[in-house]
């Protein structure tokens, strides 16, 4: 599921792969197959959706997770913005339709109860979640301002590099940080059917979700049952690619998400 302000399902790098939308924004609830509720008149959540999703097809940009099918939770309004009460709902809902891997490019300063019991009862029915860390970094290892959700210990926390596997200043930094991944300058699906560059922890979080649906994808394929969410966080952690000082930093965490890596370490646990 990406949490976001809606996904383009009409581009023809997502078409066919958003099977059901989840409308939260505001006081109405909607839950179904009528992917217009969950158009996006904003872009952010499109970007997104094409990072972890878009086809490898040779064209434009190829997702970390090509085939995989997405729930457009529309918790954002179309300037970008929402409500923690919204995008509990998101999360909540996400859940009881079934859905295991929950990714959210949005995040607030403050925490609030409803966000976290959502959060947490997510994390309680077996659903990964991926949150950015937020763009609020200022390079000080001794100011936290990591962003909520991503500061809950339950859910995976993802920092942003650079080409050069350096940690932008913007990145938010602090213990909850995770792992990092890719999130400057990254070519992305655009609403109209275009393309387009973006930066930020949002375009980071993506490729760690992509890596999260690969692993359960193959282990379900093997006949394996899908990890927890602890033994997911241990897969990524264990596995990332250490890009800062040495072991745990405030900035990287335990470093670059490699998905090869994590695929392989994952299916050694039974």
């Amino acid at each position: 599921a990406v949490l976001d302000t809606g996904i383009d399902y009409k581009h023809p790098e997502l078409y066919g792969k958003v099977v059901y939308c989840i409308y939260t924004v505001g006081t109405s609830l909607y839950k179904g197959t009528n992917l217009g509720k969950c158009a996006d008149k904003n872009g952010h959540g499109t970007h997104v959706a094409g990072i972890i999703a878009a086809s490898l097809n040779n064209v434009g940009v190829a997702g970390v997770a090509p085939k995989v099918r997405l729930v457009a939770v529309k918790v954002l309004s179309d300037s970008g913005s929402g409500y923690y009460s919204d995008i509990a709902e998101g999360i909540v809902e996400a859940v009881k339709a079934g859905v295991k891997i929950l990714s959210m490019s949005l995040g607030g300063p403050s925490d609030a109860s409803v966000l976290r019991d959502a959060s947490y009862w997510a994390y309680q029915q077996g659903a990964i979640q991926v949150a950015a860390a937020g763009n609020s970094g200022d390079g000080d290892p001794g100011t936290d301002n990591v962003a909520y959700p991503a500061r809950y210990s339950w859910v995976i926390a993802v920092a942003a590099v650079d080409q050069n596997y350096n940690v932008p200043t913007w990145s938010s930094d602090g213990p909850e940080v995770d792992v990092a991944a890719p999130g400057v300058n990254i070519l992305s699906t655009y609403p109209g059917g275009r393309y387009a560059y973006m930066s930020g922890t949002s375009m980071a979080t993506p490729h760690v979700t992509g890596v999260v649906a690969l692993i359960q994808a193959i282990r379900s394929a093997l006949g394996l049952r899908p990890l927890t969410p602890d033994e997911m966080y241990y897969v990524l952690t264990s596995t990332a690619r250490d890009i800062g000082p040495p072991g745990f930093d405030v900035f990287s965490g335990y470093g670059l998400v490699d998905a090869y890596a994590a695929v392989n370490a994952s299916l050694r646990i039974g």
